[in-house]
């Protein structure tokens, strides 16, 4: 039996997931949560064969929450279902110990394919990813792209800041200090050669981020 762990912060979401999940002989869902807080604190309890997460969502999120379940579950299989594209979001999070990652628009039947792939022991990506991250290693480059260039921290101020949020308010959710947000801010505008959130908003949507 494969025992799935839910987190998304879309109910809508997370009932299609349970239903779909349900539906199958060989596998069931033990716990579901609505942000990366909640997540973080039941997954190491209850050790799922597969953690479903989504990549945004309130408190602990993203990258960030793939690399402390690792740590904290670390015989549990992370599975990323994202709404973002997967030339953007994919690398990072293959990079940051997930063991998949597919996109909500795939089939239903491609999501129990890859849940079952990654529970087996496997890692689910596409043909075009696997051979862009064969193609990085192998020439010790990645993508071309400003925003590639940010680090992990850059990074994910960089997406909040594109989703609206302020420096007080990322912050309180990165459970950093503003000094320190508004440093990265400055540094990953410096590189993005952008001088203001209205471009920086641009440049977001314009390369499907956010």
């Amino acid at each position: 039996m494969i025992d799935v762990y839910i987190a998304d912060d879309h109910s809508i979401v997370r009932e299609g997931m349970r239903s779909l999940i349900a539906s199958e002989t060989d596998m069931e869902v033990v716990g579901e949560a609505e942000n990366g807080d909640r997540a973080l604190a039941e997954v190491p309890e209850c050790q799922p064969r597969v953690f479903l997460m989504d990549m945004s969502m309130p408190g602990c999120s993203g990258l960030e929450l793939i690399e402390k379940v690792r740590r904290r579950a670390p015989q549990t299989r992370v599975l990323v279902l994202s709404m973002h594209r997967e030339d953007h979001y994919a690398t990072r999070t293959i990079r940051a110990g997930a063991h998949g990652f597919i996109t909500k628009t795939q089939p239903p039947a491609e999501i129990l394919s890859a849940l079952r792939k990654v529970a087996g022991g496997q890692l689910y990506i596409t043909t075009e990813l696997a051979n862009k991250l064969a193609m990085d290693a192998l020439t010790g480059s990645g993508n071309d792209q400003a925003h590639t260039r940010l680090t992990k921290r850059e990074y994910e101020i960089f997406v909040e800041l594109a989703k609206g949020n302020n420096v007080s308010e990322i912050a309180r959710k990165l459970n950093v200090s503003s000094k320190t947000v508004s440093t990265h801010k400055a540094r990953l505008m410096e590189k993005l050669n952008i001088k203001s959130l209205s471009d920086l908003v641009r440049y977001a949507i314009s390369e499907g981020l956010v």
